[in-house]
């Protein structure tokens, strides 16, 4: 069966997200609104989908029931109509499919959503020959975190046809996950229909090199990504029609020359001198699912985190380890080509990053996101309050420290040879803290040395070095700046403290020389680490707002930000030199690594980018 050209007939789309419910049983969507946004972009682009689309997100009944009838009932022989649903789908006592609405009753589900039935009657009159039905949706009262919900292959047991093909994101016994949304402000396309975006964006669904994406490649495309990437999620395709669609054109790149003879590329390419001395050349990978954590290497291997996933690359074969699966969303603790997170039951697990096997495990129980590795130690607050230390090698136990009415809240960081971490008081030993954090603790073999406590709570965004601990205060509202305070780690001695102009958008970063931050007002700063001055005379901006920490190198600094720039600047000068195109996923704590002369950078759909300094 092969494609047809796009032809005479008008190429018509209706794309409907809903992920916003009255009904507390119908748990908010975040992806189906990016879902529709992205697609309609790349569909109505005349050089890739040339459609006519037309998206409502969140809306009421009669207006999507008039939609759907005018969009189906106005078509011609000729024509394409696509038909695209991301949101909560559910079945009625007589077991009958519906789509949920924001003003949906679960209970009834007759008169207050849009039904299949209703849908399967509009199609039936629409004289179109080529329709095509995406349903990225769920069905079942039993929802999960992240989930949709399942048994989505009954949409094409409702609305197939003759004269049309309908896909949907998984069989009847899965469940179509959203995408994971690690910045508030920037939530995930859906699993599925990420991989349609990526197929046709990138080209890559064009798999026999023709210049076209059809609908049985994207289809195809979008399973092969699935299954490469772990994902337990196998899209179905049904329905009858008499010929491959024509989805979106590929916009083919043009080789560029190095040369107009032979003559002159032989003298470029001698001139480039011996292998060992060439410059490193940019490359890019895919490692996770969706936005996911900026990379870190730990021996070796580059370890990219998404909730409950963890994607290691080997840096020098580029290639991928088995996917590690973790019982908890938080971020794991990295030493020596391992993984340290909660397994089962909350008991200390170690994995070997390049097997994805386990090496060793601990029968305590801890707490998710706040394990730390420091000088050979292993710091993990178990789930009783107390706190833990390991070999990290071996998991054998070092020394414990009672809580003391004090809960951990941040993963401990080694500075002057003592461990420090965030604490904040606890009704009771073990119980979660009950307000924010606002102590720093030292201690040094399971016995505390000094104990500070702010002035007001300390937000997350706080960093150590051997000459100073910094942190920043959430002042009381209505204040639009931060205060960020300076400790000597050897008795928790004020240093100085500095107030911001606005608040911070990432985490500190500091050497011994100089501290970094970005906030709100998309400011650059530059403190001297030591006295807190300013290092730069004139005041710094970015194009957009940081999405992760600064990353520096030597005399090299890194900023990633929402104007889809990673910038290299000159640090002593704060000078800009060079800006790349580049959305990077946003990682609070986190930032780009750079190793060697190169700096690696997660982007928003989970792909590492090697580029050289």
């Amino acid at each position: 069966m092969t494609a047809q050209p796009f032809g005479n007939g008008n190429r018509g789309a209706l794309l409907i997200g809903t992920g916003t419910y009255d009904h507390p049983e119908l748990p908010e969507l975040r992806s189906p609104e990016v879902d529709c946004t992205r697609l309609d972009a790349l569909l109505r682009d005349p050089k890739i989908g040339a459609f006519e689309v037309q998206t409502l997100i969140d809306a009421n009944r009669a207006t999507l029931e008039r939609a759907i009838g005018e969009f189906f009932l106005s078509a011609w022989r000729d024509d394409v109509r696509l038909l695209y649903i991301s949101g909560h789908g559910i079945l009625s006592r007589s077991d009958k499919l519906h789509f949920a609405i924001r003003q949906t009753d679960p209970a009834r589900p007759a008169y207050t959503t849009i039904s299949a039935a209703f849908i399967h009657e509009v199609m039936d009159e629409c004289r179109a020959r080529s329709i095509v039905v995406i349903l990225d949706c769920c069905y079942s009262g039993l929802f999960l975190p992240g989930a949709k919900g399942d048994e989505p292959a009954r949409f094409e047991e409702a609305l197939a046809g003759h004269g049309r093909v309908v896909i949907t994101a998984g069989t009847r016994s899965q469940r179509a996950w959203e995408g994971q949304h690690l910045d508030a402000e920037r939530p995930a396309p859906s699993l599925f229909t990420g991989m349609l975006i990526e197929g046709i964006s990138s080209g890559a669904a064009d798999l026999n090199g023709d210049g076209v994406v059809t609908l049985q490649e994207l289809y195809r495309f979008a399973c092969e990504r699935l299954h490469q990437e772990g994902v337990v999620q196998t899209p179905r395709m049904g329905g009858e029609m008499q010929y491959d669609i024509a989805l979106a054109k590929v916009q083919k790149q043009r080789k560029s020359r190095s040369s107009r003879t032979g003559r002159t590329g032989s003298r470029n390419r001698r001139s480039a001198g011996p292998p060992g001395r060439r410059k490193p050349q940019p490359w890019q990978t895919r490692a996770a699912f969706g936005p996911a954590r900026q990379p870190i290497l730990s021996d070796g291997v580059l370890v990219v985190h998404e909730p409950y996933r963890l994607h290691a690359i080997d840096l020098e074969s580029r290639q991928r380890s088995p996917l590690i699966r973790m019982w908890y969303p938080g971020s794991p603790a990295l030493y020596g080509g391992a993984a340290y997170f909660p397994g089962k039951g909350g008991h200390l697990q170690m994995t070997d990053l390049r097997t994805g096997k386990p090496r060793a495990s601990h029968p305590v129980a801890i707490r998710d996101d706040l394990l730390g590795i420091s000088k050979d130690v292993l710091y993990a607050p178990a789930q009783d309050g107390t706190l833990c230390a390991f070999a990290p090698s071996t998991l054998s136990p070092l020394w414990s420290l009672p809580s003391n009415g004090l809960t951990v809240t941040s993963a401990p960081q080694t500075a002057s040879g003592y461990a420090l971490f965030t604490a904040a008081e606890s009704r009771r030993p073990g119980d979660a803290a009950t307000v924010s954090a606002d102590h720093i603790v030292a201690i040094s073999e399971g016995r505390v040395i000094w104990c500070y406590k702010a002035e007001a709570p300390l937000s997350p965004d706080w960093v150590v070095t051997d000459h100073g601990v910094y942190m920043a205060l959430q002042l009381e509202e209505p204040s639009s700046y931060q205060r960020i305070v300076a400790l000597n780690p050897e008795n928790g001695q004020v240093l100085w403290s500095f107030d911001t102009k606005a608040h911070l958008t990432a985490a500190l970063v500091a050497t011994e020389e100089v501290l970094l931050f970005g906030d709100t007002d998309n400011r650059l700063v530059a403190l001297d680490a030591k006295t807190g001055t300013l290092r730069w005379d004139k005041e710094k901006k970015t194009d957009g707002r940081l999405l992760t920490r600064p990353s520096i190198s030597g005399d090299t600094l890194f900023t990633a930000d929402r104007a889809a720039k990673l910038v290299r600047w000159n640090l002593l000068t704060g000078r800009k030199v060079r800006a790349h195109n580049l959305l990077v996923s946003p990682d609070r704590q986190g930032f780009p690594a750079i190793i060697n002369g190169v700096v690696y950078a997660t982007d928003a759909r989970g792909d590492i980018h090697a580029l050289p300094i």
